[in-house]
């Protein structure tokens, strides 16, 4: 009887491991067929993943053209200003909060469950944790740019007084930690490391016979004992290189300039890529990544491809992804990449896998990125896209 039942056991396991080994060779087929057939892999992510999307399935927030509306994805939440009201949204579109605001021209920069939201060429600056209003300010000066770290910490640039620019640092608490002046030259972008350690900024120098730009870099606890020698690193670009746009990645600076992008990091500068005739797009709004778009080697006189090749900054491994068809416009934000191509949208996660594909029947007005959430934008309405 014994030996019976330890046979009767000897084949269960059998039939068992037998059982487990056709699963799996049947994933790893299924898995070779979804990676290898783009057909297969359509088919798939429509009816079995669920990637695919059309309007009808999506929230909606209805919006008036003629209220000029603005739209700004951030964390799982949609915002709109206009009429004097700054309304939030949850990924279901419905209303979580609505705060009275003084905002004409709404600028908008967000980090992590941070929103900061000021009036350019004005005063009012407001910051925003989740749906919450944290603080607002009015400025002695004009809003030119703003930021704003993951720990709230808050940055801005005032014009219009009698300096050409003012740097001005807040706490969380909206506590004025310290400002630094120019004189004669304009700061044009700036951003903070998330350990609120460093503040970099890019200034130009229109004085001369051609654009300077340069890029500095702050030490914040030196700049509230001392703010006129803080300023512990100068990064020169060339003569003939405009820095356009500055964003922190694990304490280093990446700049996105006019001929490629740098990374500038204790008074170094590695130039990791150049941006030549070939490269459509580029960005470095992406957390750890930046990514270019350009012509695909499998581009035919027939047909024209188009490569997303996503790019680690710390150890250069890439991702790419087949764009088969003309991209109008390009969104970078955190993880995700939105393609716009025209009636379409792809979204990309950083591993360069479709996360969903989004097809409308109207034309795309704009498109709007958060952590978790899209905003597609049309003339009259806004569809809420959740990740």
């Amino acid at each position: 009887m014994k030996n019976k039942h330890k046979n009767k056991m000897l084949i269960n396991k059998k039939v068992f491991i037998i059982l487990i080994s056709i699963i799996l060779l049947m994933l790893l087929v299924v898995l070779g067929l979804y990676l290898g057939n783009s057909q297969i892999r359509l088919w798939m992510n429509k009816y079995i993943l669920g990637k695919d999307i059309g309007e009808e399935n999506l929230p909606s927030i209805e919006i008036e053209e003629s209220d000029n509306i603005s739209v700004y994805a951030y964390s799982n939440y949609i915002v709109t200003v206009g009429n004097g009201k700054l309304t939030i949204y949850n990924g279901s579109a419905n209303v979580v909060n609505t705060i009275d605001v003084v905002i004409n021209s709404p600028i908008f920069y967000s980090n992590s469950n941070y929103l900061l939201v000021g009036d350019k060429g004005s005063k009012d600056l407001y910051l925003l944790y989740n749906d919450t209003l944290e603080w607002h300010k009015e400025m002695e000066g004009d809003i030119s740019q703003i930021t704003v770290n993951k720990n709230g910490a808050v940055c801005v640039v005032l014009t219009g007084t009698t300096y050409k620019s003012i740097i001005v640092m807040y706490n969380i608490n909206g506590n004025e930690d310290f400002k630094t002046y120019l004189s004669t030259t304009l700061a044009t972008d700036v951003a903070l490391s998330d350990d609120n350690k460093y503040l970099s900024f890019i200034e130009i120098n229109t004085s001369g016979a051609v654009i300077e730009s340069v890029v500095k870099t702050i030490s914040i606890e030196k700049a509230k004992a001392e703010p006129r020698n803080s300023i512990i690193y100068t990064y020169t670009t060339n003569s003939d290189t405009l820095a356009l746009n500055i964003k922190y990645k694990n304490n280093k600076i990446v700049t996105y300039c006019d001929d490629g992008i740098h990374v500038f990091s204790e008074g170094n500068d590695e130039e990791i890529l150049n941006i030549d005739k070939n490269i459509i797009f580029a960005d470095i709004e992406l957390d750890g990544n930046f990514c270019i778009v350009k012509e695909a080697k499998s581009s035919t006189l027939l047909n024209t491809e188009y490569e997303l090749k996503l790019t680690n900054i710390a150890n250069k491994k890439e991702h790419s992804y087949l764009v088969k068809s003309a991209i109008k416009n390009l969104y970078c934000k955190n993880n995700t990449v939105a393609i716009n191509l025209g009636n379409e949208v792809e979204f990309i996660n950083m591993s360069g896998w479709l996360v969903k594909k989004f097809t409308s029947i109207q034309n795309i007005r704009d498109i709007k990125l958060g952590d978790n959430i899209a905003a597609i934008i049309y003339k009259s309405k806004i569809e809420v896209i959740n990740f």
